[in-house]
């Protein structure tokens, strides 16, 4: 009996290896993102507003020499156009 017992469990495991399904392949999770930090910019030095102000200043300035120039261009030609008149 007991070789019977012994061939009935080699035959069923004869069985058993032929109908093994095809191994699945598991494959790992794609790996997250790195995370993204977001930082904010950095504070302008002290000295920065100083020189912002300095320079809208200067700006300011330059356009107002702009406007006396073109004041004084139309000045000229106002002359020029007055001597001209006078000469004839």
């Amino acid at each position: 009996m007991n070789r019977s017992i012994f061939a009935a469990v080699a035959v069923v495991a004869v069985l058993a290896a032929c109908d093994k399904p095809a191994p699945t392949v598991v494959t790992p999770p794609p790996a997250p993102s790195p995370p993204v930090v977001v930082t904010p910019p950095p504070a302008p030095a002290p000295g920065a507003a100083d020189a912002m102000k300095s320079a809208d200043k200067a700006m300011d300035a330059a356009k107002d020499a702009k406007g006396s120039a073109m004041d004084a261009k139309d000045a000229a030609k106002d002359a020029k156009d007055a001597s001209k008149e006078m000469k004839k």
